[in-house]
């Protein structure tokens, strides 16, 4: 078996070997945020934004990460990936920081030292005809607003439950909604679609901003194209001229039907956002 190395508070080692504590606060309470990333060819797409948004959370939480430049971040996570043979692949890089080990209580203690752990592996983005034809995604039925929704929280269950009653649904993804029925976003993706040659985005106060979803927007805005939030029914998807989702693993691909109605076979703005992340 190849091994698998991590990087663990800084230094790397074989991941059989890793060993967090019990009273790991992530392990005990979910109590901790992560960031997963693209890498192509050894390099992380984006890695400044997913720094910036696993900051926010942590001082949001009261989680005491220590701010370090990002070319810190950028050597340590190259030599993971060369450690691991991934330099001349697409990975998935993903950063873990929980508030660390510590007497088992409850609030949101500060004075805890933070684990962090960062993982590299290969990644298989799906088969090229998905990035023409487009995803099948299923509508979850089971609503959901939590503010935890804006943190990329190690609270997943949900999302991982929504992804996974999609995929014995048939689908790929899953579309999570507000509780007044309305669209938040996919459970590991942001959606887009055009209406009438607007591009809109579902309004929702609690949802994961994404660094995909940003990158689309400054692309579009210099472009000089105006993207509209606004909340929206599933039906209003159903109607739309065009669907899209967008992640940083993914990147931008286009959906091809809701449940049992199928969409508009031509994506023209998927395919030209398709380019984004390059």
């Amino acid at each position: 078996m190849t091994k698998e190395y991590v990087l663990l508070n800084g230094d790397i080692i074989d991941g059989r070997k890793a060993c967090l504590s019990a009273f790991d606060r992530g392990f005990l309470y979910g109590d901790g945020f992560f960031e997963t990333m693209r890498a192509e060819n050894g390099r992380v797409l984006f890695l400044e934004a997913h720094l910036e948004r696993l900051y926010q959370s942590c001082k949001f939480f009261n989680i005491g990460l220590q701010a370090t430049g990002q070319s810190e971040w950028t050597d340590k996570i190259n030599l993971l990936i060369k450690k691991n043979n991934l330099k001349e692949t697409v990975a998935a890089v993903k950063i873990v920081v929980t508030r660390g080990p510590g007497k088992p209580r409850l609030g949101l203690p500060k004075e805890h030292a933070p684990t962090v752990v960062v993982y590299a592996r290969k990644y298989t983005p799906p088969a090229k005809e998905k990035y023409t034809d487009g995803l099948a995604v299923e509508v979850f039925p089971y609503p959901h607003h939590s503010f935890l929704a804006d943190h990329k929280s190690l609270n997943y269950l949900f999302y991982l439950s929504a992804r996974e009653w999609a995929q014995k649904n048939g689908a790929d993804e899953a579309i999570v909604l507000n509780v007044d029925g309305t669209v938040s976003e996919g459970a590991t993706t942001n959606i887009f679609y055009v209406k009438e040659g607007s591009i809109i985005r579902p309004e929702s106060a609690y949802y994961l901003r994404g660094v995909m979803e940003g990158q689309v927007i400054n692309f579009l805005n210099k472009q000089g194209r105006e993207i509209v939030t606004m909340p929206t029914t599933v039906s209003m998807l159903l109607e739309a001229e065009e669907v899209f989702l967008t992640n940083s693993l993914l990147g931008v691909i286009p959906v091809a039907r809701i449940g049992e109605t199928a969409l508009p076979p031509k994506k023209p703005l998927a395919a030209l956002l398709q380019g984004v992340n390059r």
